[in-house]
């Protein structure tokens, strides 16, 4: 290893990975709007049924690929620090629309900026990630892959943090607040970029097409990438969805001693009341946004533990990505296939836990498929991997509005009640 490689971090490398991390954390923050607002969106008819949050899903990550295919080169052309700058400023757009939207335009014609300020935040949000790894990655080259786990802690820190934010906001906030105060943290993220001197762009001159025709016909980049690909959707479809499904699954009201045909045959109004008025339906909203919580705070230790193993005990990295994977999806059969709503928070966590070093170590490892367009390469195999979010989130809204229809026989239970729900 050269000395380069080994120098000791300057004061000034500290505050760029400092911003690094702020702005993954950021992204965790964003990551799990959706699934915090998604059911309120839906109950307040901006969102009119499952089909139309899969739509939502849909364009959010068709930005998210588009922003990975343009971010790679333009963070080796023209340099990180205009990639994240670029990213805050979309993310502090898109909140702003939201907010205005939800506040100030009646629900039956709010669809169409919706749904636009869905791709903005897409393309924002994941220029962040982009650039976000490729800072990393270039300060702490030595040690890429623990740099790279540890700054996506802080993902699973946002998470955990936005769903319990969430709960903590008074009943008659409304969703507008939510999203001015992630505005605030992206403006937070952009005021913090634009001091600080970033590393020079790798290739000022011009993108080297060469070394990205190298890249594609790299077996190991397509592996990563096709790796990516199922493990982001999984993910995100957990992170998007997990707080709906607890919500509206009949075997699980069942359990926690709700009528899930009772809900049902609610207006949206009515079910709106009863998420923040009635006791059962508040312990359940609590419940649910807490679980969502529990699986940021379980990828954070996945990847906290990841990062040691690979930095301290020098793991392998294939057979930490094996045993990771083997753990998640135990863990998601469990917990989509069980009936209890405490059973689905434990294996959900246990499945956090699994994914934890997935995400970060692979990107690492395409990082050195061809070092001289490392920014590029971690960019593209991310956007590979992020096209997984638009097959399988999305999909998992179409598959629910088809299930809605099927009717439900009533279920006679007994009253709700939020003891039902074992916290």
């Amino acid at each position: 290893m050269d000395d380069t490689k080994r120098r000791s971090l300057s004061g000034h490398d500290f505050l760029l990975l400092f911003i690094a991390f702020l702005g993954i954390f950021v992204y965790g923050l964003l990551t799990a709007l959706p699934g915090t607002v998604l059911p309120e969106l839906e109950r307040n008819r901006f969102l009119p049924n499952d089909a139309v949050a899969g739509t939502f899903l849909l364009i959010n990550a068709i930005g998210a690929v588009i922003a990975y295919i343009v971010s790679g080169p333009i963070t080796d052309r023209i340099g990180k620090k205009f990639t994240l700058s670029a990213g805050a400023a979309l993310v502090i757009a898109a909140m702003a629309g939201f907010a205005l939207t939800v506040t100030y335009i009646h629900a039956a014609a709010a669809l169409g900026l919706i749904l636009t300020c869905s791709l903005v935040l897409g393309l924002g949000a994941n220029a962040i990630v982009s650039s976000g790894h490729a800072l990393v990655g270039d300060i702490a080259e030595a040690q890429r892959n623990a740099a790279l786990n540890l700054l996506d802690v802080c993902f699973g820190l946002g998470l955990l943090v936005l769903p319990l934010v969430a709960q903590g906001l008074p009943s008659g906030s409304g969703l507008g607040l939510i999203f001015w105060i992630l505005g605030g943290g992206a403006l937070v993220l952009l005021v913090m970029v634009a001091g600080p001197r970033f590393p020079k762009p790798a290739h000022p001159e011009s993108f080297p097409l060469r070394e990205a025709g190298d890249l594609f016909k790299s077996p190991s980049f397509w592996i990563l990438a096709i790796a990516l690909f199922m493990y982001v959707g999984t993910e995100v479809s957990v992170g998007k969805w997990v707080v709906t499904y607890l919500e509206r699954d009949p075997r699980l009201l069942q359990s926690a001693g709700i009528n899930p045909t009772v809900l049902q045959q609610m207006t949206p109004e009515v079910l709106t009341d009863f998420f923040k008025q009635d006791p059962s339906g508040k312990a359940l909203g609590s419940f649910a946004l807490s679980t969502l919580s529990l699986f940021g705070f379980a990828l954070m230790i996945g990847r906290l533990i990841s990062s040691f193993l690979l930095g301290v005990v020098r793991m392998n990295t294939y057979l930490l990505l094996t045993i990771g994977s083997a753990i998640t999806a135990l863990g998601l059969a469990i917990a989509f296939t069980t009936g209890t709503p405490s059973t689905v928070r434990w294996a959900v966590a246990a499945s956090g836990i699994g994914m934890g070093p997935i995400f970060p170590t692979s990107v690492g490892l395409a990082s050195v498929i061809v070092p001289r367009i490392a920014g590029t390469a971690m960019s593209w195999v991310m956007g590979i991997g992020f096209a997984g979010l638009l097959a399988i989130p999305p999909a998992v809204g179409y598959i629910s509005s088809a299930a809605v229809s099927t009717a439900i026989s009533p279920l006679r239970t007994s009253p709700a009640s939020p003891a039902a729900l074992d916290m």
